[in-house]
């Protein structure tokens, strides 16, 4: 029990780190990047990084954790140090500026590869919406902020901080003709899940992760394999492909050599199983994406970003019904 509380309260630590940081961070660095551009950022960037490295003790083990299982399934020699891990939080802020560049206009079509393939083409021609399932890998936001100038496609994405109407008013007041929406994941219900039904009969895309625990220890999860170890994923995302009983694709972003580059796959068929064959549906679902995600981060280890102890004991709610 006592490091199932461990694992909640790290969580916890993360999103309120997060938390405190929303409410002033991307309005400020929004001003400087207008103003100043990316460089300038940078140099501001450079300290705040490596303040909350040398302060944040949990995410700074965690990052460590992580990247030691990554070392170990690329059959490294030696064990990532500090620098390694400090290279890490630098990658997750270089991903931050370029989320606050796609939303203003600064990154394009032509700095994504494999932007155009036959399946991604597919979704666009389709009339219908869909639900796209991705992860914190990389800058997804790309993807999304593209779609949304280049389409004009309603773009709904469920999020995980409570900063949601602070990231709204940001959006609106950067990027006014911006057709995207963000959701907190507290507030999904009844009536949430109806309006996202009908989005996506209108055509539009909801845009969720799977791969982040429910902070506060509510909700459901499933282990699978991941890294070399179980790892509890979220059931909520399969189990709103599910509900929504429409197209599902699997979308994520990363970096790679100065470029950003894009696998989108389809993932799911839009029925729902049958009562008896659920859970053993959702584990092939969960395993499938826990896969999808392990074989990015072979190639790009630097480019996830869950600064918490993933593979902690958590209490036993896998069961789905």
């Amino acid at each position: 029990m006592a490091g199932q509380h461990t694992m909640m309260a790290q969580q916890q630590y993360w999103s309120d780190l997060k938390e405190r940081g929303s409410q002033w961070g991307p309005a400020a660095f929004a001003f400087l990047y207008r103003m100043f551009g990316r460089r300038a950022c940078l140099i501001v960037l450079g300290p705040v990084i490596a303040f909350f490295y040398v302060s944040g003790r949990v995410q700074r083990r965690a990052s460590r954790d992580y990247l030691r299982r990554i070392w170990r399934l690329q059959g490294r020699p030696g064990q990532p140090g500090h620098w390694q891990s400090l290279r890490h939080f630098f990658a997750f802020g270089s991903a931050m500026l370029d989320k606050l560049a796609s939303w203003i206009g600064d990154i394009d079509r032509e700095a994504v590869t494999d932007l155009d393939g036959p399946v991604m083409a597919g979704v666009r021609a389709d009339p219908q919406g869909a639900l796209i399932l991705s992860a914190h890998v990389g800058n997804v936001e790309i993807v999304r902020a593209i779609a949304a100038r280049h389409q004009k496609r309603r773009v709904h994405v469920i999020i995980h901080t409570k900063g949601a109407e602070n990231f709204n008013r940001l959006i609106q007041k950067f990027a006014p003709s911006s057709s995207v929406r963000l959701i907190p994941a507290a507030e999904i219900g009844v009536g949430t899940a109806m309006f996202l039904s009908a989005a996506i009969e209108r055509g539009e895309w909801v845009v969720i992760m799977g791969d982040r625990t429910p902070v506060h220890g509510s909700g459901r999860t499933l282990s699978v394999p991941f890294l070399g170890a179980p790892a509890h994923f979220p059931l909520g995302p399969f189990l709103l492909m599910h509900a929504l009983k429409c197209k599902t694709y699997l979308l994520l972003c990363y970096k790679q050599d100065g470029r950003y580059r894009v696998r989108f796959s389809r993932f799911g068929e839009g029925t729902a199983p049958m009562a008896s064959d659920r859970q053993a549906v959702l584990q092939a679902h969960v395993q499938r994406y826990a896969a999808a995600l392990e074989e990015i981060l072979r190639d790009a280890p630097f480019q996830w970003f869950n600064f918490y102890e993933y593979w902690a004991p958590q209490p036993d709610r896998e069961r789905a019904g």
